[in-house]
């Protein structure tokens, strides 16, 4: 009888766990379940990805001569992109420094003049190009920069990265790291045989949606994401295993899921806070991981090189999103950058000046960070500038 009473109240559990799973992942769609291995494409979104932003070498990338439009809230921040495709200058200078990152480098949700290369370059008698591009890795930033002829003006390189860029370089789909960027395919270089490798993306112009399924199969064997991170999150029966295996943040999603279920914002930004706080967690632990620091480390490396046959001097800059900021482990990155990277390249690690000041005054979401607001772009702007006069001082 009390065997019984046993597994009857299992199953219970088992049965209450999955109705909640299954309702809250309406709005908290990074709960996982087996179907969420082969999501359902839109066929015309699909196709609009391939038509507008899709690039072979790359995976995606913004349209030279196109505008798009960032959310903060209720408003629209509109951004351009030039015709030779970088983020649209408010004034033209002598174009002495590019730059190429992700969306700390692009300066998502700031205007186009409000970006730590504008702030900059209004001061100077010089423009930073912002090559920057939203979710890119430094994998991409470095094959962008190799894609790009330059003007003869140009001295400086910079390579804007975040901490969690050291998992973007490991990626070949981001939804099996970044679960519902199912668009996010992507190359990748690999460490072989004491050797930077190039693995292509695997998508091209020509790929239908009915050949999606067989390349996600393909990714689950090379993509070391989909074991080590999607799998872990996946829910399948039984349910109650999953749910404890991840008690922790299981359960905090549940209970922000039913205690803002009147406020949708508050909600939305604690779901995102929950997931980017998941994914540093990872990423700080990988910077202790050999195979993670070497590969990083000789994409830097290829990076200098690249800019040395540009005639080109190179840096590295290290954005802290909030996150970072908040957490004991950030040392494991300053650690690595400051003490391992910096000896192959110039290396600016802006973590201790962000420190210094107020968090919610820098960024653009006071829950989860977000990007660098106008205010924190400024913060920063004032650090790159004097890095690069006291380090490139013969440039100026």
């Amino acid at each position: 009888m009390y065997l019984l009473t046993i597994v009857i109240t299992i199953i219970l559990i088992e049965f209450v766990i999955q109705y909640l799973i299954k309702k809250v992942k309406k709005e908290f769609p990074w709960f996982l379940e087996n179907q969420d291995i082969y999501p359902n494409f839109d066929n015309k979104k699909f196709k609009n990805f391939i038509k507008l932003s899709f690039d072979k070498k790359l995976g995606w990338k913004r349209k030279s001569n196109t505008t798009g439009f960032d959310k903060v809230g209720k408003n629209k921040i509109k951004f351009s992109i030039d015709k030779n495709g970088y983020r649209k200058l408010k004034l033209k200078k002598k174009p002495l420094v590019v730059s190429f990152g992700g969306s700390y480098v692009f300066g998502r949700q700031v205007k186009d003049e409000e970006t730590w290369q504008e702030q900059i370059s209004k001061k100077n008698n010089f423009n930073i190009l912002n090559y920057g591009v939203g979710n890119y890795g430094t994998d991409q930033a470095l094959l962008y920069y190799q894609s790009k002829k330059f003007n003869k003006q140009t001295k400086l390189a910079i390579l804007g990265i975040v901490p969690e860029h050291i998992s973007r370089i490991q990626s070949e789909w981001k939804h099996f790291s970044e679960f519902g960027n199912i668009h996010g395919f992507k190359p990748k270089f690999e460490f072989k045989k004491n050797k930077l490798q190039l693995k292509e993306n695997i998508l091209n112009k020509n790929t239908s949606i009915k050949d999606l399924n067989k390349i996600i199969k393909k990714i689950q064997e090379t993509d070391r994401f989909f074991k080590d991170r999607f799998l872990k999150s996946l829910f399948k029966f039984p349910y109650l295993l999953n749910f404890i295996r991840n008690f922790n943040f299981n359960i905090k999603v549940i209970f922000t899921f039913f205690k803002y279920k009147k406020n949708s914002q508050i909600k939305k930004d604690l779901f995102l806070d929950y997931v980017i706080n998941k994914n540093i967690n990872d990423s700080h632990r990988l910077f202790l991981e050999n195979y993670s620091q070497r590969l990083f480390l000789e994409i830097f490396k290829k990076f200098k090189l690249e800019a040395l046959k540009n005639k080109h001097k190179s840096m590295v800059v290290v954005f802290p999103m909030m996150q970072d900021i908040k957490k004991n482990s950030n040392i494991n990155y300053t650690n690595y950058f400051n003490n391992i990277v910096s000896k192959e390249i110039k290396v600016l690690d802006l973590t201790n000046e962000i420190k210094k000041n107020d968090l919610k005054k820098l960024y653009v979401n006071k829950i989860n960070g977000s990007h660098f607001n106008k205010y924190g772009n400024k913060i920063v702007s004032k650090k790159i500038e004097q890095f690069i006069k006291k380090e490139f001082n013969e440039i100026f």
